[in-house]
């Protein structure tokens, strides 16, 4: 599995609080991701929101078992964790708070972290080094975003594509802040589930197989996000959204646009939660036939390829 010829591809879950659906179904769907990397023999890693972590206690033990692994993703995911403007105080509070209430429930150290909604800056990457975490994966390098909560990130557009220490003053150049961001895979489409439900699963075929391409030519591992929660939570078939319904005034305050992104999105979706779940299964299942596929967690592949090579 860590082979120089192996194509790394990281499969990444953002387990958000997602307050708002039953937390049974939550669970389920948590346990649904498990299940399907189970089947695909695939090494995950579930960055967990440490304010409703507790919901999850012991699944962590089972996860370790099978190899996955626990990353942060943040502490409360309210409206107000948006790391792109946070003042650094704040920062430093949250992500110690995140940091200590998700080691104490998973017994472990944590070295991984994905910001809510992916959103970054040098603060927070120094921060995060400073707490000693190995691995950010918060960055989308080459996503051109017109309707989620970063939208149109010039970040992301010149950022690089390939693992790197960030700078101590940009999240999104080269420079020697000890922490390596791993960014989360696009070719101007980014490689998430959200853009399988918009798009379907031929295009994330197609969109896997230029990565791959890319993954040999260059060594740049692949990165995919998804959210269990969207196998239980979202997308109900015979619950169509209307324009109207999405259109509504509170949709879009700014400060709502910040946090959800624009809320016509939803009318792009065309798969419900069980369509997405078979979609990626397929998906995962069609990774795996490529020659070479090594899954691994975030922290392994940063470990195996990037720590041996400074």
């Amino acid at each position: 599995m860590t082979n120089n010829a192996a194509v790394p591809v990281l499969v990444t879950w953002d387990v958000d609080p997602d307050s708002w659906i039953p937390a049974e179904k939550r669970r389920r769907a948590f346990d649904a991701a498990m299940d399907m990397c189970q089947r695909q023999d695939i090494r995950a890693t579930f960055f967990v929101t440490a304010k409703l972590a507790e919901l999850y206690l012991d699944a962590f033990e089972k996860l370790r078992a099978h190899g996955h692994e626990v990353g942060c993703h943040g502490l409360t995911h309210g409206t107000e964790e948006n790391y792109d403007r946070m003042p650094k105080d704040m920062q430093r509070r949250y992500i110690t708070q995140a940091t200590e209430q998700l080691q104490e429930l998973v017994g472990d150290q944590v070295r991984a972290f994905r910001s809510p909604r992916v959103k970054t800056s040098a603060t927070t990457l120094n921060l995060l080094a400073e707490q000693g975490y190995l691995v950010d994966s918060s960055v989308c390098s080459q996503r051109i975003d017109l309707i989620s909560s970063n939208w149109i990130n010039t970040g992301w557009i010149f950022s690089p594509r390939r693992p790197y220490r960030p700078d101590r003053n940009s999240a999104f150049k080269a420079g020697d802040v000890p922490i390596w961001e791993i960014p989360i895979s696009a070719l101007a489409v980014p490689f998430i589930s959200s853009a399988m439900k918009a798009l379907g699963l031929s295009a994330m075929k197609a969109l896997f197989k230029l990565l791959y391409a890319e993954a040999r030519r260059t060594g740049k591992p692949i990165v995919y996000l998804a959210h269990p929660v969207e196998f239980v939570g979202r997308g109900h078939k015979g619950k169509k959204k209307s324009w109207k319904s999405q259109t509504k005034r509170k949709y879009y305050t700014l400060s709502y646009v910040r946090a959800h992104g624009l809320r016509l999105r939803n009318l792009l979706y065309r798969m419900d939660a069980k369509a997405l779940y078979n979609a990626s299964q397929e998906l995962f299942a069609y990774m795996a036939s490529f020659p070479d596929v090594a899954f691994m967690t975030i922290s392994e592949y940063a470990t195996h390829y990037l720590e041996k090579t400074t």
